[in-house]
């Protein structure tokens, strides 16, 4: 139960200390460069088993008021053992970490040595990822705050650490989303003592995944000279003579520091170009271009490395990978370096068993070579921006991906959730920049765009990203029908979710290449835009057969997803600018409790164990029947 006389009396001195927090600890937004090792900067992790409390419901501000971030919980008592990183929900057996809501706090004791005060280093500590409010304290010292799941936040460090000795961190987590948040959250208090206990709490959202929180991604602390690299924008593109162009922009922060080398390596590490200023353009000679997999190409994911060297007298390194590609769309295509390409692929989730949403090298691994072994050449990071590490290795493996922000299931438009939404985006297109992996941003996934609000509300947000990051088309995912479907017109890609004979006319495969391939057309003629199939697929209870096919059963999921192809075929066959065919879903995941799913939303292709289901198979055959990435070069084309 949750007391909510308790909680209104204090609400408001909360509010003040969150306002103080917001204050006088602010993330380093713009400072955001993925940690790494060189010349200049030291590394380590604060991974481990942390102690772990959650605040009781019904006084969810006793943490503050005793002072936990000040004080070691062996000497408080009642806490557990929890591993960083992680979900905290499936780790224990306990169902009230399970559905927590609310105040969690995490504490760590670590040591850094004295060297580093006394060379005169930055230290920053860096998360990449607390879900959903955090709040940082260094030796009882607020360190930094953030709002905002799946992003990377980061704090100055260096006046509150003890060196030479031993330092307590303690990280408080709230995970309430709230009507003004992204993504949105609800509670509740039901006037209805006739099933609810007075003060009865009810929490919910809308979005059909389980909402998994507390640290789920990296923990850093890193050091930097005084004056250091804390920003680098890349924009690249193609000159005469087969020369490729890098515009470039390095941002130095700390001590009066304007000048930089930068030096531009091969995938053999020789020097291919140097420059002596911070911002300028770089020729390169006979360039190879960054190609995705699969595009027949003698080089795929070609990445060059871009140094920077400060030039001053503690000089700082810091190097980053890029690749050289451009993008163009049109009313009918997408093209990579002038190239059209057809997107085979699916959206995804960042989701395993006791992990979570926390991110695991292991399991990356196995998805990218699930991936691959499939032919796919994209996914769509639904619904919400993923680890940088997963970006990072598709960059090297030349995966395509659609970057997607947390506004899944949007229904409340107004100035309070604009701003949030604008933060959330400057965030993640900070964030991702320079990543030739990242194809498109997505603003949103099947908002309530049937709503008038939504018009303005998507426009000014269009217009918003599209200032920041010119190289890249901006869509949001639509469910629309298309008499219903406001905003999509300001969009530079149309896209669609749908799920002919599952959750429409269910059971009635023989509707699906009628209903669909009218659908796209219609949508494409009246817009005058290309279309990308964002999500179509059934469940399927793995091991489940039925003759004839019935469904929730292996069977009728691949029959279902042949129709697909046969209506997909159509469409490209006919000439209908249609950009690709991406799944729902690459593998099971948990859902929260409900009668209508066993714990998990099982369309994957893959069990949550990643191993492959009937339908996996089949797809396998259709994707690697493209012989290259465009429609074109189909040749399982069979149309009828």
């Amino acid at each position: 139960m949750f007391n909510s006389k308790i909680a209104m009396v204090r609400l408001s001195e909360t509010a003040m200390f969150l306002l103080i927090v917001t204050f006088v600890a602010p993330s380093l937004a713009s400072n955001i460069l993925y940690p790494v090792e060189s010349e200049s900067r030291e590394l380590r992790t604060l991974h481990g088993l942390w102690n772990f409390k959650i605040s009781p419901p019904s006084n969810q501000l006793i943490g503050f008021d005793e002072k936990w971030y000040a004080v070691r919980f062996e000497t408080i008592g009642d806490y557990w053992k929890m591993p960083v990183p992680s979900s905290y929900n499936d780790v224990s057996t306990n169902s009230s970490i399970r559905d927590y809501v609310g105040w969690s706090w995490y504490q760590y004791e670590f040591y850094v040595p004295k060297r580093w005060t006394d060379d005169q280093l930055n230290v920053f500590l860096r998360f990449g990822s607390v879900h959903f409010k955090s709040i940082v304290w260094l030796n009882g010292q607020l360190c930094v705050d953030h709002e905002g799941g799946h992003l990377p936040f980061i704090g100055d460090a260096t006046r509150f650490l003890k060196y030479g000795e031993l330092n307590l961190i303690v990280v408080a987590v709230n995970n309430t989303l709230r009507p003004d948040t992204i993504p949105q959250g609800y509670t509740k208090f039901p006037n209805d003592s006739y099933k609810y206990p007075k003060d009865y709490r009810i929490y919910s959202h809308e979005f059909d995944y389980f909402d998994y929180s507390g640290i789920n991604r990296a923990v850093h602390l890193y050091t930097t000279p005084k004056a250091y690299v804390c920003d680098i924008t890349v924009l690249t593109s193609f000159g005469n003579n087969s020369e490729g162009v890098v515009d470039y922009k390095v941002d130095i922060c700390g001590n009066n520091v304007s000048e930089c080398n930068i030096t531009l390596l091969d995938a053999n590490r020789n020097i291919v170009v140097e420059s002596n200023t911070c911002s300028g353009q770089l020729i390169i000679p006979n360039v190879i271009p960054w190609w995705p997999i699969m595009s027949g190409k003698k080089h795929i994911a070609y990445l060059y490395t871009f140094q920077v060297k400060t030039n001053n007298e503690n000089s700082d390194y810091y190097r980053m990978r890029i690749g050289v590609r451009t993008l163009q769309w049109t009313s009918k295509e997408l093209l990579l370096n002038n190239e059209p390409i057809y997107l085979r692929g699916f959206g995804k989730h960042e989701d395993s068993i006791i992990r979570g949403r926390g991110y695991d090298d292991a399991l990356s691994a196995r998805d990218f070579y699930l991936i691959k072994w499939l032919g796919a050449n994209s996914f769509r990071t639904s619904h919400y921006p993923y680890a940088e590490e997963t970006l990072q290795q598709a960059d090297l493996e030349g995966i395509l991906v659609i970057v997607e922000s947390a506004a899944c299931n949007l229904r409340i438009f107004g100035s309070d959730v604009m701003k949030f939404h604008k933060s959330v985006m400057t965030e993640i297109v900070n964030r991702d920049k320079n990543h030739p992996s990242v194809i498109m941003w997505s603003l949103a996934n099947e908002p309530y765009n049937n709503i008038e609000l939504s018009v303005p509300y998507f426009r000014e947000l269009y217009q918003y990203v599209r200032k920041m990051d010119p190289s890249r088309p901006i869509t949001f995912v639509n469910s629309q029908q298309i008499q219903n479907a406001k905003a999509i017109e300001y969009m530079d890609i149309l896209t669609l979710n749908r799920y002919s004979s599952w959750y429409s006319d269910s059971g009635h495969l023989e509707l699906i290449q009628y209903q669909t391939y009218n659908e796209v057309e219609a949508f494409t003629k009246k817009y005058n835009k290309p279309l990308l199939i964002t999500e179509y697929g059934a469940g399927a209870i793995p091991g489940l057969h039925s003759l004839p096919e019935t469904m929730w059963s292996e069977d009728y999921h691949v029959t279902l997803l042949q129709e697909q192809f046969k209506t997909f075929d159509s469409l490209i066959f006919n000439e209908i600018p249609i950009l690709g065919e991406m799944i729902w879903n690459f593998a099971d995941f948990k859902t929260p409790q409900e009668y209508i799913r066993p714990g998990l939303c099982v369309k994957g292709l893959f069990t949550r164990e990643r191993q492959p289901k009937m339908a996996a198979y089949v797809v396998k055959a259709r994707y690697n029947a493209f012989k290259s990435n465009s429609k074109l070069q189909n040749q399982s084309l069979n149309c009828v």
